[in-house]
């Protein structure tokens, strides 16, 4: 019933999805297990609506609930493919999506 996913301090627990589909659970959903692909498409149409921005204003516009680490994590995976330039460094960098 309960699965895990990761390892050591980063183990998450959760509910097996399909039990959850086949119980027809209509509880509240969170986006702190989004796939990183899906995080990416987000991240890249929040800079094409708000070009220009910090971090932290990517973060809290696409969900709080996800964690900073991961935010980072799909940023730095959209610069290495050149999806996303930035200039500046540490809390002065800003993010624009490549046209």
């Amino acid at each position: 019933m309960v699965e895990s996913a990761g390892r050591t301090q980063a183990t998450r627990y959760f509910v097996a999805p399909g039990l959850l589909r086949s119980l027809n659970f209509s509880g509240e959903t969170t986006l702190k297990r989004i796939e990183p692909h899906r995080l990416a498409a987000l991240v890249l149409e929040d800079l094409q609506r708000y070009p220009e921005s910090a971090i932290g204003d990517i973060h809290r516009r696409i969900g709080g609930e996800i964690h900073p680490k991961q935010v980072k994590r799909a940023l730095d995976e959209l610069i290495e493919r050149g999806a996303v330039r930035f200039a500046g460094k540490n809390r002065w960098r800003r993010y624009w999506v490549v046209s």
